[in-house]
């Protein structure tokens, strides 16, 4: 007996302590499942609304990633990919003059009609335009066999691209060779490449730069959509922004690789409903796991009132019985956290194979949600407690 009561002094108080709040979640365990799965659906929520919107932002971003330079030259109106602004390749030629400067090189971009040939619908195509000796674009596919971009209706087709352009893939891989028309232009795909869509459009297509304006016949010959600016190794970017920043028309500007991929994304999350639609979503899934869980947590302060009064008229402050319930949304906070992982990771998954987006779990997102869940049952347990708080023992007795 003396052994044991020595192991029990010796034994931090917090250990000896009953754990109430977790006798109080699994006292129900019907209750606790149903708790767990309500807060797992609106993790899910969030989950989808975050990995959706950060999906479809990453899209945005890969042909940017895939530009075969450290600066770009664009118009000074430029707000997005897929607009069409032009502006003189003579200012892209003064950057040949800039220490540190390799070479130059245009990248066109424009949107046009393709036709699908099978059923006769037009689908809407993002065209690269690049040229093959030093393409603006790096793409592998191309670079290990640019002859084939020197006929003169050859194309390159994203492979990632919508099913609704025709089975273009599987014709080419059997036949090598898909024909069909861009703008009433007859147009051949003899390559495959793969980089996956954006909002611009439901195809990608690379060409050069002489097909390139076949197609856009009514495009002046001196206009460009971009302008690709290659660095000697070890150069400063922004050194080289601000010289050319110092004497450059203001009719266009110069961006390094990294600003043009935060201005694509801002133009889409501030400019477009998808910014409001995809915050609406998480904000939903929030107020849902709210409500769940204030819910179960005001249920259990009604059922056990008797006791909860009990304890405050033994000498048990409002903390005390406060923090049993605040306790209580940790738990199952925490309980809920890992369903909804696995369940969001299955959901990503999906959504990456069935709409080629880069919809994938990142740690800061994982986090990130795990504190949303916290905060959210937190703020629930503690409007639940306002009846505790405002408990007198003699009320119930």
């Amino acid at each position: 007996m003396t052994v044991k009561l020595a192991l029990l002094l010796r034994t931090p108080r917090f250990l000896r302590r009953t754990p109430l709040a977790w006798r109080q979640v699994t006292h129900r365990p019907m209750r606790l499942v149903a708790a767990i799965a309500g807060v797992s659906f609106a993790n899910v929520l969030v989950f989808f609304q975050l990995g959706l919107s950060g999906g479809l932002y990453d899209s945005q971003k890969r042909p940017i990633q895939r530009i075969n330079g450290e600066l770009v030259m664009v118009s000074g109106r430029y707000l997005y990919l897929g607009e069409q602004l032009n502006f003189q390749r003579a200012h892209l030629s003064q950057a040949l003059g800039i220490a540190g400067v390799k070479a130059v090189t245009p990248l066109y971009i424009g949107l046009t009609e393709w036709l699908n040939r099978d059923n006769h619908q037009q689908k809407q195509a993002l065209i690269f335009g690049i040229t093959p000796e030093n393409p603006g674009l790096r793409i592998p596919e191309i670079a290990s066999q640019p002859g084939l971009l020197l006929r003169s209706d050859s194309l390159f087709f994203d492979t990632r691209s919508k099913k609704s352009a025709g089975p273009v893939v599987a014709v080419v891989k059997k036949e090598g060779a898909y024909a069909t028309e861009l703008r009433g232009v007859r147009a051949v795909v003899t390559g495959l490449f793969t980089m996956g869509v954006t909002f611009a459009a439901d195809i990608n297509l690379i060409t050069s730069s002489t097909n390139f304006k076949n197609y856009f016949p009514d495009q002046n010959s001196d206009d460009i959509q971009m302008g690709v600016i290659q660095l000697e190794p070890g150069v400063n970017p922004l050194q080289v922004k601000a010289t050319l920043e110092s004497f450059l028309d203001p009719s266009v500007k110069v961006m390094t690789i990294p600003e043009l991929a935060d201005t694509e994304v801002k133009y889409w999350r501030h400019n477009t409903s998808f910014g409001i639609i995809f915050g609406l979503g998480v904000l939903v899934g929030l107020a849902v796991g709210c409500i769940i869980v204030y819910q179960i947590l005001y249920s259990d302060v009604s059922d056990h009132l008797p006791e909860y009064a009990t304890l405050k008229a033994i000498g048990y402050d409002d903390g005390f019985v406060v923090a049993i319930i605040l306790q209580e949304s940790l738990i199952l906070a925490v309980l809920a956290f890992w369903p909804s992982l696995l369940l969001s990771l299955g959901l990503y998954s999906f959504l990456a194979n069935s709409t080629s987006l880069m919809v994938a779990m990142t740690l800061q997102r994982a986090v990130l949600v795990f504190l949303f869940t916290l905060a959210m049952c937190s703020g629930s347990g503690w409007l639940a407690t306002g009846k505790l708080r405002r408990l007198d023992p003699a009320d119930i007795f």
